[in-house]
């Protein structure tokens, strides 16, 4: 271990993340984390919901709508893995962001212009469910983007607060949906989204950096 990395270990372990070589990344990754969590449980929470009370789907029906959204999520959290091998990190997580966003938007915004064609609809809610597999990422991505000594607080502490950020959910759809409908609530999903998948690419690429060659190195690389 380098010195200036010896020096950096001694201190307590949030000091180094919110220290001058940690910051900035640290922060742009619980931003990430905070839209692309928002964007799944505004979709996942109130989808049943707005189907049943503007769209007239039946509980039964609506469960079968949301089914296919969870059919989909399936595929993606099974494909993310190997896609952002292929392309990159950031830009899979873009692409599937995109997904999700252009999915969401179909059965809320432009619902009117498919609803006589439920088969699209459908098939849009579940592109959206597979735009989910951003979940697949968050593990793999962020070990590679902190060092071993910060690496489980890392993620522990911007899991567990973007989570804990989620209470305000229900005071903004319900903000939303007093002027714009549960369908206008929904569609915030489509832009945090469509926001977590430009903000990816404020953190650095880190396919193909090696953890294990020295915290340095890898470091030096993903930069």
């Amino acid at each position: 271990m380098a010195p200036a990395e010896r020096e950096a270990a001694g201190r307590p372990i949030l000091a180094q993340l919110v220290g001058r070589d940690l910051r900035g990344r640290f922060a742009g990754a619980f931003l990430l984390t905070i839209l692309n969590m928002s964007a799944y449980w505004f979709a996942v929470i109130w989808l049943p919901r707005y189907l049943q009370l503007q769209r007239g789907l039946s509980i039964f029906g609506s469960g079968w709508w949301t089914l296919t959204f969870v059919a989909g999520s399936l595929l993606g959290y099974l494909t993310f893995g190997a896609v952002s091998d292929a392309i990159g990190r950031r830009l899979a997580f873009t692409l599937y962001c995109t997904i999700t966003a252009a999915g969401l938007a179909v059965v809320t915004i432009f619902w009117e212009a498919f609803q006589t064609e439920p088969a699209v609809a459908l098939g849009s809610l579940f592109v959206a469910g597979v735009g989910t597999g951003t979940w697949s990422c968050f593990g793999a991505y962020f070990t590679e983007l902190f060092p071993t000594r910060v690496r489980g607080a890392a993620l522990a502490v911007i899991m567990n607060a973007s989570r804990g950020a989620q209470f305000l959910a229900p005071l903004l759809i319900a903000a939303v949906g007093a002027r714009w409908g549960l369908g206008g609530g929904v569609a915030l999903a489509a832009g945090f989204a469509a926001l977590a998948g430009v903000w990816v690419w404020t953190l650095p690429e880190t396919r193909g950096v090696r953890i294990d060659a020295g915290e340095e190195r890898a470091r030096g690389v993903a930069r």
